[in-house]
């Protein structure tokens, strides 16, 4: 079949590749030159093109049309477009996600672990794979840790044959790439929370950003939840095992004392019952998803044993939670936290200390509500610095650091809006004493993990040697 993917963007790139792999032959049109495209995605493209399929780029007028089979439109192509109309004039065939999504799931014969949600989809995934990989098997794990983009990661892996090498696929699934895998089939779907977020996607709606994340109830042969999604998914399936800590109305619960993690179970629908206990010495959010991993790898069918091994060898992952070192008696931690819920998740880890915290640009390709992020972290913090720099477009915007600052009125904590991290780290030494934490948070973390971290970093390095 002779197929034209219409926009080179995020959404039709994927396709675009995955329809090449199965044998179609592929003109993939953008009105975009690509070197208009950033340069990640320009070396995208030309690997496209080396695997064959045909770039038809930065085109003038309408492409001709006279030997297509078949039409893929990508969603950003306006319904006024003339592309559009010479579609439906010339009455072709128009490809849908959920027939994209339908081919992914006849090549996907592995068993697929897929995690979705607003807060904790990337840990989850992490700390899932390693209970896998104790339990023996070979996994295929594919998280925001390898792009940002987990649709063109996910088609990446099928490319490279990753499907085809392992046993067990743990695929993170945010709402993007939910286009693409609604039709695949999980054997375990599990979805941890909520929370609003990306809601300019969908038109302001959180009823519709809800239904996007609910996809997983309907492809998920089994289905696991944290006991906050529960009212959402109770109008779908009443099948789904809820976690949580300690809660009688879950049928997997956990509690943390004395770095000992103890997770007890009862699951009438496996035929199972229990409970064991590992040591944890990971801080914050790891508690909550480590509990839904389990739950999820219970469902599965894996052995106490299996997951014992795997929370006590899973010792965290970059940008989340992570421990950076002491400088001048100041412990440093780097984290991704840049939703409210999240931030006070992260935050209340340390509520016993003086917080320094850092803060890059919220909005990341979204915009977020900045000043709701400056109340969260004023309730908190001894002193808030905040970048203007947005870590994922590469662009200042001093408005957005003025935001945060602006919502943190009400704190007594001092305060700064700076013009990037390496200017934050050096006056985090300079408003901080002895004893106190220092902490980033902010979705740079996830976007643009080694650069920023670097940044913040020499700042610190900076402040220690000027500030002696």
């Amino acid at each position: 079949m002779k197929c034209l993917v219409i926009g080179a963007g995020n959404a039709g790139r994927p396709v675009a590749r995955i329809l090449n792999y199965i044998g179609n032959s592929i003109i993939l049109t953008d009105r975009k030159k690509i070197e208009e495209f950033p340069q990640k995605v320009q070396n995208t493209l030309k690997l496209m093109e080396n695997e064959g399929l045909n770039l038809f780029l930065g085109y003038d007028n309408d492409y001709d049309f006279g030997d297509i089979d078949a039409v893929y439109i990508s969603p950003t192509v306006p319904e006024n477009s003339s592309i559009r109309k010479v579609v439906t004039e010339k009455n072709l065939e128009i490809l849908s996600n959920e027939y994209i999504s339908g081919l992914i799931n006849d090549i996907l014969e592995l068993d697929i672990i897929g995690i979705t949600g607003t807060l904790g989809k990337t840990s989850t995934t992490h700390i899932v794979s390693e209970i896998f990989k104790q339990a023996g098997y070979k996994v295929w794990t594919c998280s925001s840790r390898m792009g940002n983009l987990l649709s063109e990661v996910i088609i990446e892996g099928i490319v490279n044959g990753l499907h085809k090498e392992n046993q067990v696929a743990v695929l993170e699934l945010p709402h993007g790439t939910s286009r693409l895998m609604s039709n695949v089939t999980l054997k375990v779907g599990l979805i941890t929370n909520i929370y609003p977020d990306h809601l300019d996607e969908f038109d302001y709606s959180m009823e519709k950003y809800v239904e996007r994340k609910l996809f997983i109830t309907e492809s998920s042969e089994i289905l696991v939840s944290g006991i906050q999604c529960k009212d959402h998914i109770e109008q779908f399936r009443n099948d789904a095992i809820y976690y949580c800590p300690k809660n009688e109305f879950c049928k997997v619960h956990g509690s943390l004392e004395n770095n000992i993690l103890e997770i007890d179970y009862n699951i009438p629908e496996m035929n199972i019952e229990g409970s064991f206990s590992t040591p944890f010495k990971l801080m914050g959010y790891y508690f909550d998803n480590s509990i839904g991993a389990a739950a999820a790898a219970l469902s599965y069918g894996l052995d106490e044993n299996s997951i014992k091994k795997g929370l006590t060898q899973f010792k965290g992952i970059a940008g989340h939670m992570e421990y950076i070192g002491n400088y001048k008696d100041r412990e440093v931690h780097f984290d991704a936290a840049f939703v409210p819920e999240g931030l006070i998740n992260t935050l209340e880890s340390f509520n016993n200390k003086n917080i320094v915290v850092l803060i890059d640009n919220p909005d990341s390709t979204n915009p977020r509500d900045k000043v709701k992020v400056g109340e969260v972290v004023g309730k908190y913090a001894k002193v808030i610095i905040c970048s203007g720099y947005n870590e994922t477009t590469k662009k200042f915007d001093v408005n957005a650091a003025n935001d945060v600052i602006n919502g943190a009125v009400k704190s007594d904590a001092i305060k700064f809006a700076v013009e990037d991290m390496i200017i934050a780290g050096e006056l985090s030494i300079k408003y901080s004493d002895p004893g106190d934490t220092i902490l980033h948070v902010g979705p740079g973390a996830i976007t643009n993990y080694e650069d920023l971290k670097f940044k913040m970093m020499s700042g610190i390095e900076l402040g220690c040697k000027k500030y002696e």
